[in-house]
């Protein structure tokens, strides 16, 4: 019985102590956070004492340093030490406590031998690194990962810890040095940790020095051991991060044929030059596949995405390029003979149709073209709406609204709920928009604002506010004579007055929709003229942008735009002319950095609108989160 209360007494002095350890503990912490250091050292001094564990020793040891009293943090130190003497943090934990000291020669003896007294263990060399890092002694720290290399005898170990080092100390040249060191084997297998830590070096290179630095470190490498082809890989990457597509494609081409790739890494360079703008390099990329004949895998695909490249470098360009559309429109004319009009060349049939009408003044051929596809694709109800979409385009582009006006309610009626059906009601929509019975398109639009295609939607809500935004009371003078036919075929011909500028934006969205872009500048013009304050001014300035984009006149489109985002960033075009400025940077000025802020402004002022995806994945692309 004695023993039994005897215990019991035992166990409520033992609860009693842990619970006002605790209490001194809690109350310590809390003297820590608010920076009572004295109050703190004498609390974590009882409770370290009665029970000298890991985490109290912690706090206890900051205090210490805290109050300046060396000597015991010395003392508790050596006895963490002592009970644990594995573990590496201690040591660098007394060199500090003499460093703090003021004796860095005892502190500097702690560091060498804690290097000096290394096993041959991977986890204990990142223990003392991270110890190292901890107190930010980085020399010590790459000193630590260099001793354990040469302890493990291997040289491709700790690559993220010393490049993490060496980008603290700001040695951007063994930063390169030590990416290229994991490729200099030449095997292939490790080439994507090369391109990580590279990116990460290259994603803030405003002044293009951290390039060139690669740049040079590779050409070096590649000279040295001209047969090590990961060389090659990397150097090619690193050409196309700088969107040195003309260079990429020199080494794209070398490994072509040395690795025997039968073209695959030659066309991925083509699509990618081609999505950013240099049809040049992609056209020499393409050509080259389709040079190497049938034999090649990528031979046909080659053809038609050269089809396309160049389609869509005559439709970035203002003025039309002449010559290049008739020799265009002669491989096109190859092309199809070739491989036939059928489903499976349908986006080419309408690709040459609309060439024709638009870009070499035969839109009676063209329509032909798209009349006999239309008598062939009478079994899918799909293909023939978007033929006749293409058709009354075309009708309209000629200025033969009736006609054009027939064939787009065909597709509406019978595709209503298809995306081609909603495609040709808006672009009938658009087409009274042209012609200024601006209530009736109006009535359209409001209907395919619920429109399944959200790009459908957008433009169909953004052509609904235009005109409810500028509606204006009827004017008695100015315009054209009832019945007289204007300079563009008679399509606007009226004898209201109503809207003026309203009608002026209208015809000059026309003229861009026929090519016609600085017949278009001019009315845009008018619009300002006989409206220099009104509501369509940003309207104005977003056209022009995008005309002036097409005319190479960059300086020009930054200004344009920088007026909207600078006046009109609240209106419907703020996101529109933020979102562009970010392309013309991006595709046009190749300054990454500038386009990556305006894709990122865009995903940060304008989180609702439609390009808010494709803003985010090229940020993405550009900051490089994809390597390969």
């Amino acid at each position: 019985m004695k023993k039994f209360f005897a215990t019991i007494l035992l166990l409520i002095a033992t609860v009693f102590a842990v619970a006002q350890r605790s209490q001194e503990e809690q109350l310590g912490i809390q003297y820590f956070q608010n920076g009572e250091y004295e109050k703190a050292v004498q609390m974590f001094a009882k409770v370290y004492n009665a029970n000298p564990n890991s985490y109290i020793y912690y706090y206890y040891y900051q205090t210490l340093l805290q109050t300046g009293n060396f000597k015991e943090a010395e003392r508790v130190v050596k006895k963490q030490q002592k009970a644990s003497p594995k573990t590496q943090r201690y040591k660098i934990d007394l060199g500090f406590v003499y460093e703090s000291a003021g004796d860095q020669q005892a502190a500097d003896k702690v560091y060498a031998d804690a290097i000096k007294e290394l096993p041959a263990h991977a986890n204990t060399v990142r223990e003392l690194y991270n110890a190292f890092l901890v107190r930010k002694q980085m020399q010590y720290a790459v000193a630590t990962l260099e001793k354990g290399r040469k302890l493990l005898n291997d040289n491709t170990l700790f690559v993220n810890e010393l490049t993490n080092a060496y980008i603290q100390l700001n040695r951007n040249d063994l930063v390169v040095e030590e990416a290229l060191n994991i490729v200099q084997d030449g095997v292939q297998d490790r080439i994507s940790e090369t391109q990580k830590i590279l990116q990460n070096l290259l994603a803030s290179d405003e002044d293009n020095k951290k390039y060139l630095l690669v740049k040079s470190v590779l050409l070096r490498r590649m000279q040295e051991a001209p047969d090590n082809l990961a060389y090659v890989v990397v150097m090619q990457w690193v050409y196309q991060h700088n969107k040195d597509y003309a260079n990429a494609l020199v080494l794209a081409k070398s490994l072509d044929r040395k690795q025997k790739e039968d073209g695959q890494r030659v066309f991925a360079l083509a699509k990618e030059a081609g999505n950013n703008k240099d049809f040049e390099t992609s056209i020499n990329a393409l050509s080259y596949l389709i040079e190497r004949g049938e034999s090649c895998d990528y031979y046909t695909k080659a053809q038609f995405l050269l089809m396309d490249v160049k389609y869509e470098q005559l439709a970035s360009t203002s003025p039309i390029d002449k010559e290049a559309a008739k020799s265009l429109e002669a491989k096109f004319d190859r092309l199809l003979k070739e491989y036939g009009y059928h489903e499976g060349t349908s986006e080419w049939v309408r690709k040459y149709a609309h060439l024709l009408a638009f870009y070499t003044d035969q839109p009676e051929k063209a329509k032909k073209i798209l009349n006999d596809a239309i008598a062939n694709a009478n079994r899918d109800p799909q293909e023939v709406g978007q033929y006749k979409i293409d058709l009354a385009d075309i009708e309209l582009y000629m200025g033969d609204v009736w006609e054009a006006t027939l064939h787009y309610s065909q597709v509406e009626k019978d595709l209503p709920n298809d995306i081609i059906g909603q495609t040709a009601k808006f672009n009938n929509a658009k087409l009274s928009f042209y012609i200024g019975e601006f209530e009736w398109a109006k009535s359209q639009l409001d209907v395919l604002r619920a429109a399944t295609s959200k790009l459908i939607a957008n433009d169909a809500m953004y052509f609904s506010l235009l005109i409810s935004d500028n509606e204006a009371e009827e004017e008695d003078e100015g315009g054209e004579e009832e019945g007289e036919e204007d300079e563009y075929g008679g399509l606007f011909s009226s004898s209201t007055t109503d809207n003026l500028p309203l009608r002026y934006y209208a015809k000059a969205d026309f003229l861009i929709f026929q090519n016609k872009d600085d017949e278009a500048v001019k009315m845009l013009d008018s619009v300002l003229i006989a409206d220099p304050y009104g509501k369509l001014s940003d309207d104005v300035y977003f056209q022009k942008a995008k005309i002036a984009i097409k005319q190479k006149d960059y300086l020009g489109a930054e200004n344009l735009l920088q007026e909207i985002i600078k006046n009109y960033s609240t209106d419907l075009l703020g996101d529109d002319a933020t979102y562009l400025m970010a392309q013309l940077y991006d595709f046009y000025l190749k300054d990454s950095n500038k386009a990556m802020e305006y894709y990122q402004k865009v995903l940060r002022d304008y989180s609702d609108s439609l390009f808010t995806t494709d803003a985010r994945k090229r940020y993405r692309e550009l900051r490089g989160d994809y390597t390969n």
